[in-house]
Parts: C-alpha cells; structure tokens; sequence
C-alpha cells in the first residue's frame, strides 16, 4: 500500500540470529547512484567532537556486458558481487532493506525480488533505466 508515510525497515546483521547466520541486504545511496550491498558489520567510531556509526558491506553490481535475454523477458534484475567487494559506509546512506536471492546457475549472481512492496518496485526503473 503506498501511503507517504514514514516507515522503518529492521535490519539484521548477525552471526548467530537464532542460531544461524543472518546478514541482511541494502540498497544504499552513494552521491547520485545506487547500489546493492549486505551488511557484515555495524560499528561506531567516536572522534574529539562526533560518533559516526558505520557499516562494513559487500557491494554487488550490475554485470557487465548484455542483459540476458531470458532476464530481460521474465523482468528480472541481477547482481553480482563487485571486484573490490568490501567497503566501508556511513549508515545514513541506507536507503532501505532489500531482498536479493543466489542465482542456482551461475556462481556469485544474485536477483533482486522486486515484488516485496511498491516502493522497491518503483525505484527499480531508476536503478535499472
């Protein structure tokens, strides 16, 4: 339901979250582009005058060369890890939670499930012109 209001996404990044392992997907806003990364870490550094809190991540994305006819047809949007993958990023630049899902066919490829809720949906047509 698209209703303008304020809402907050619950992100875990967890090494034992019941037992299992749970490190949550983002979408993060660097400058003008966006990207996809998973959260590994949450920390805070506190300097004379401020505490920054920050995150360690993975960063994923858009493969290079052509989009795969098959991907293109059924509407879906792939990821892939980054070739310097790690990186360091203040938490004010996540924008939201998102949900990606392995790729069974190809190593390191993910898709972004864009159906969770409207707003992903829309902001997908930016990402991904």
């Amino acid at each position: 339901m698209v209703n303008w209001e304020d809402s907050m996404d619950l992100l875990r990044c967890n090494e034992s979250f019941f037992h299992h392992p749970r490190y949550d997907y983002v979408l993060i806003q660097t400058g003008d582009a966006f990207s996809f990364a998973q959260l590994l870490s949450l920390f805070w550094i506190q300097t004379d005058a401020m505490t920054h809190s920050l995150a360690l991540v993975q960063l994923y994305g858009k493969p290079s060369g052509s989009v795969r006819r098959k991907d293109r047809d059924l509407g879906l949007h792939r990821v892939r890890l980054k070739s310097s993958p790690y990186a360091i990023i203040p938490l004010e630049s996540i924008v939201r939670g998102a949900l990606l899902v392995k790729d069974p066919d190809i190593q390191g490829d993910y898709f972004i499930v864009d159906t969770v809720d409207s707003d992903i949906f829309l902001c997908m047509d930016s990402i991904f012109p």
